[in-house]
């Protein structure tokens, strides 16, 4: 697959956990003891994890060949070294200049001390598929910088990663041909901390991963996209298998991934996204801060569609979970998060094989908690986009996109609660976006409380709707405010046209306990296009309490 294309196809469709290292991490500025590393890896000299004993030379842009040379010397996939390496910091900001990709033999833990590690290499066509820091298993690096100055070519793709984690096949020739079924430990056991990472290359990303990943670790780390990278950090499925029709392949999934305290900003505002997981399961992120992103964070099955996971491995925990916490994005001009649980087949190396809506949809479940997201461009996309069979958003903000929360019929159990959505172009929520895969569509159930919704649809006021509901089984609207209000917020409403409109399908929808504090003059607070046998009812609503179509009303 190519990296770069799913991540613009979901682009252009829109357009609308861990574990600890291997050992602790050493202190800024000290050295460990001069016999550190462990037994098997130390040869007759002592401190062999030192690479300045080795010949690496700090503050020399011209040592920057040599540097690299000795470097993958010692930490070759084919050699035997494992240990601790550390990058002395004799000034207090030196910097070590390599010009060469450097894959890691498992079971090394890279301390910088301090010190930044600069990158700086034009793209050949052997880099497709790796990056400058390369490592498969048992692997950690801490307490640092890493600079990229990589001038891609059409040569090589997804390549100049400062890091890149896992493999898929024969995607990258630094390591075999990896199969996770064949492995004898699998692909993991991942650490970052502490870090922070700035690259001007160009369409590529700052950190890549691929594959059957089990057990990843970052937290504390800064990504610079300096207006050219794609993605931030950008992951994608692996093959388990290797049968030479790829639809027979098994897929590896990587699981038990945890990102806390990551920060990303300056990713190319055009087309890239800030955050990505294509084909991962069980992740946990909580604490993501962006800064201007086309997309701040996408996850989705990828076209894999989770079709024939890994078994024994990935069969029952694929198609659920992903977890998301304490996630800012301001500068977004597109769709700020976009979660999809549904993979057409129509395309992709799937695409031959006959399966129903079944099988191409409810393959992730989400759950975002604590959010505050803000569009820079109005026409750019939706603050969020989902087609999860089960969403859940709660405790969170949406200011200044084309629609707040969008949700396509695929997504059929909804928890909205606590989420205030201000000055969009158009609708606040749409529930019920148009589907492709059922046909006709499957009803939604759930419920939208506790939000403040207002100021929207200021594209054309009075003609959009807080919240459009169609297609439904049951629904719960309650306890939500409707609007601006002089008295509660200084300013009428002025846009808003409409609390809650139903569509045709919509049934069994209890609206109760809302206030409509106001309405874009001329306004209707509730509608109802359903039948008079639909079961719609208005339970105890406050402030404006205009209605039309088809209610059964109480003391409204």
């Amino acid at each position: 697959m190519n990296t770069r294309r799913t991540i613009l196809s979901r682009v252009a469709a829109l357009a609308g956990l861990g574990v600890a290292a291997t050992g602790p991490s050493l202190a800024a500025g000290t050295s460990p003891p001069a016999n550190a590393g462990s037994a098997q890896s130390r040869g007759p000299q002592s401190g062999t994890g030192d690479v300045q004993r080795l010949g690496l030379v700090p503050n020399d842009p011209g040592a920057a060949t040599a540097n690299a040379n000795a470097l993958k010397a010692l930490v070759s996939p084919s050699g035997s070294f494992a240990g601790r390496v550390w990058f002395p910091n004799t000034t207090g900001k030196d910097v070590y200049y390599l010009d060469d990709i450097v894959p890691f033999h498992d079971g090394i833990q890279v301390d910088l001390q301090g010190c930044t590690l600069h990158f700086g290499k034009t793209s050949v066509r052997g880099d497709t598929n790796s990056g400058f820091i390369f490592a498969i298993r048992d692997f950690s690096i801490a307490n640092g910088a890493i600079v990229v100055d990589y001038q891609a070519t059409s040569g090589a793709s997804n390549a100049g990663s400062a890091l890149s984690f896992g493999n898929r096949g024969e995607d990258s020739h630094y390591f075999s041909p990896l199969y996770d079924s064949q492995l004898p430990v699998p692909m993991g056991n991942i650490t970052v901390r502490n870090l922070r990472i700035s690259s001007n290359n160009r369409g590529g990303h700052g950190i890549l991963m691929i594959g059957g990943l089990e057990g990843v670790l970052m937290e504390n780390v800064w990504i610079d996209g300096q207006g050219a990278l794609d993605t931030g950090i950008y992951y994608e499925f692996g093959w388990a298998t290797n049968e030479p029709q790829r639809e027979l392949r098994q897929t590896s999934h990587a699981h038990n991934m945890r990102f806390s305290n990551i920060h990303i900003s300056n990713i190319n505002e055009q087309r890239g996204q800030a955050f990505g997981l294509t084909g991962a399961y069980n992740c946990w992120v909580d604490g993501l801060y962006v800064r201007s992103a086309k997309i701040l964070l996408q996850c989705s099955p990828g076209e894999s569609a989770y079709f024939r996971p890994w078994a024994g491995v990935d069969q029952v925990g694929a198609k659920r979970n992903i977890a998301l916490r304490n996630i800012v994005g301001t500068h977004i001009t597109g769709t700020a998060i976009d979660v999809s649980g549904e993979s057409s087949k129509s395309g992709g190396y799937l695409r031959g094989t006959r399966n129903g809506p079944a099988e191409q949809t409810d393959l992730i479940d989400c759950s975002i908690d604590g959010f505050a997201i803000d569009g820079a461009d109005l026409d750019g996309g939706y603050g969020v986009h989902s087609s999860a069979e089960r969403l859940e958003l709660r405790n969170g903000r949406i200011t200044g996109f084309s629609r707040g929360i969008v949700t396509t019929q695929e997504c059929t159990r909804l928890c909205i609660d606590s989420v205030d959505i201000f000055g969009c172009k158009q609708i606040a929520i749409q529930l019920g976006q148009q589907s492709s895969i059922w046909n006709p569509p499957r009803q939604k159930m759930g419920f939208v409380r506790n939000c403040f919704i207002a100021g929207n649809g200021i594209a054309n006021p009075g003609n959009f709707a807080a919240i459009e509901l169609d297609q439904c089984a049951a629904f719960v609207i309650e306890g939500n405010r409707f609007g601006y209000e002089p008295s509660h917020d200084g300013q009428p409403e002025t846009a808003q046209g409409f609390a809650v409109r139903l569509g045709g399908q919509a049934s069994n929808v209890v609206c109760r306990c809302n206030h409509v504090a106001g309405l874009r003059p001329g306004g209707t607070a509730f509608v109802s296009r359903s039948a008079a046998s639909s079961g719609n009812t208005l339970v105890n609503t406050s402030g404006v309490t205009s209605a039309n179509g088809a209610w059964d009303s109480l003391k409204r």
